[in-house]
């Protein structure tokens, strides 16, 4: 470890859409983020990397400058590091030098590290990495009472922001979904009507409930979260004069829309600017708290020798939702 890290035992860790991305075209990964200027997902792909950033595990290290943690710690936390030699920061798992969280071992920045609250699982704590990209981004779409949140995809990343939006008060939270499986999940995790896309139009549902008095008169905020391209063309194109789209799944191809037609219904895209507030520390409290049916949301559990059948699983949205990986096991 080096000043201000930690080396943590891995008790589990749970398998993210971006490893899935990556696992699938290491190349276009890298690219994308070298392109965009963005660091922490930058390593050379030729050479061997260790997936798994949604990690929970016990503390067997602390390094020069650590005053808030000590050995036997159960924390998770944002799997990042900063390079010494650099300075330069990075996310574990997309690194050549700091590995990922499907190993027995790793190496993270304590700033990024929270204390695992009594009575947590370390499993169940694993949650908290996915889930807290909905309450981020919740917090920055500005969503009011009388607003009605439009998820988009109900992977884990969906779920949280469902999660989040009930939180937030949302006067109605509207689920869109293929899956039969997650549609289950969306309305077990709160929300008041799920759609199947195939069989009804979620924004033409919209549209009735405020031609009869039952939207709370507020705005649609639409939550892309399936990462799916076109998602966003559409949008532009369907949404009522005045809404705002929310990104918080992105895909890593080319994605095309016409920016006057947004332009033409007004419609503000936000791709995570915005301020938010301790969207992690939020979520970890809700799950301490049972506030969150967290064994609902896991729907498988492998060792190592179990991650190449758990990433093609993963790939079937009518299996799984969050499959994690116990190193241990």
């Amino acid at each position: 470890t080096g000043a201000g890290q930690l080396r943590i035992e891995v008790a589990a860790c749970g398998i993210c859409g971006s490893d899935l991305s990556m696992s699938k075209d290491p190349c276009r990964f890298v690219s994308v983020a070298a392109g965009a200027g963005f660091p922490l997902a930058v390593f050379d792909h030729t050479r061997p990397v260790v997936l798994g950033h949604e990690y929970a595990g016990t503390v067997v290290e602390c390094g020069s400058g650590v005053t808030d943690f000590a050995v036997g710690d159960r924390v998770a936390g944002i799997g990042v590091a900063t390079e010494e030699a650099t300075g330069i920061p990075t996310i574990i798992g997309y690194s050549n030098a700091y590995h990922g969280a499907f190993g027995e071992f790793i190496v993270v920045d304590a700033f990024w590290v929270r204390k695992v609250p009594d009575g947590l699982s370390l499993e169940h704590a694993t949650l908290a990495e996915p889930l807290h990209v909905g309450e981020m981004h919740v917090q920055q779409s500005g969503l009011t009472a009388a607003d009605t949140a439009l998820v988009i995809g109900c992977g884990s990343i969906g779920l949280g922001t469902v999660l989040a939006a009930k939180a937030h008060g949302a006067h109605t939270v509207i689920a869109v979904e293929p899956s039969p499986k997650r549609r289950e999940l969306a309305a077990k995790m709160g929300a008041d009507i799920v759609v199947d896309p195939a069989e009804q139009d979620p924004i033409a549902l919209w549209n009735t409930m405020g031609a009869e008095g039952r939207t709370g008169g507020g705005i649609l905020i639409a939550y892309e979260c399936s990462g799916r391209v076109g998602t966003l063309n559409s949008l532009t194109h369907t949404l009522p004069f005045g809404s705002r789209i929310q990104v918080v799944a992105s895909p890593f191809g080319e994605e095309t829309i016409i920016p006057v037609v947004a332009q033409f219904r007004q419609i503000a895209i936000n791709f995570g600017h915005g301020p938010y507030h301790e969207a992690y520390e939020t979520v970890l409290r809700r799950l301490a708290d049972g506030e969150i049916d967290a064994e609902a949301i896991i729907t498988g559990r492998v060792g190592l020798d179990g991650l190449t059948a758990a990433f093609e699983a993963l790939r079937n949205p009518e299996e799984h939702v969050k499959i994690l990986v116990l190193p241990g096991a």
